[in-house]
């Protein structure tokens, strides 16, 4: 199962409020000249950030309760950056009952506009059945 296709833009305002959020202290994520003379293109995304990216989806399926997140996993492939459109898409990869759970691998894929993959944020989810 997948979601469709979708569309998402990270500015300097989110950045701002997630590293708030976070406790971050690092400059780069706050001043672009200090970022670019690190090496970076503009102000770059904290690596867990995308996975904000689930506040502006929904799934087509639905989990019953309770949802338990059992770990989590952010692998980053590219550096992204804001004000950078990304296309995402959230998939279960796999899931499978055990007596009355139901375990679910849930993975928020982003890419740049290229088609190359910058994230991959995989949810290890148990939950009382899947919808």
């Amino acid at each position: 199962m997948k979601t469709k296709d979708f569309t998402i833009l990270f500015n300097k305002d989110n950045v701002h409020q997630f590293i708030k959020l976070i406790g971050d202290q690092n400059p780069i994520y706050q001043n672009i000249e200090l970022a670019r003379s690190h090496g970076y293109q503009t102000i770059p995304l904290p690596p867990t950030m995308p996975m904000i990216a689930y506040k502006e989806m929904e799934t087509p399926w639905k989990m019953n309760h309770p949802v338990i997140l059992r770990k989590q996993e952010c692998v980053n492939h590219q550096i992204m950056y804001i004000d950078q459109p990304y296309i995402g898409h959230i998939s279960i990869d796999d899931h499978f009952q055990r007596k009355q759970y139901t375990f679910i691998k849930q993975t928020l894929r982003l890419y740049e506009l290229h088609g190359i993959l910058c994230f991959e944020g995989i949810s290890h989810l148990m939950a009382g059945g899947l919808v």
